[in-house]
């Protein structure tokens, strides 16, 4: 599929969903219930592996999480290039 300038215009005003994920934990309804304040859930990646960033629930590249005045934020260090997240924007209808 070409992608058009056209294209390009119409999708830069598009808001979207970014989610980043720092890993996951499989734990039972029960421990959910018993977790409370200073509890730790161990995650699936090691320390410094950095978080997945999701637009629209797919994986489009991976990130450092950092802090910035007091709030948690992601570097991006590997992302899909812009064609190919271009062109699954207009694959899914998201625009």
């Amino acid at each position: 599929m070409e992608i058009s300038e056209r294209d390009y215009d119409i999708l830069v005003d598009t808001e979207i969903t970014v989610d980043v994920m720092l890993g996951n934990s499989n734990i039972t309804i029960a421990e959910f219930l018993k977790l409370g304040d200073g509890d730790i859930i161990s995650l699936d990646k090691l320390a410094g592996a950095g978080g997945d960033i999701y637009v629209n629930q797919r994986i489009i590249g991976t990130g450092d999480i950092i802090v910035i005045d007091d709030k948690l934020a992601v570097r991006v260090q590997d992302a899909m290039d812009s064609d190919n997240v271009v062109r699954y924007f207009f694959d899914e209808n998201l625009v």
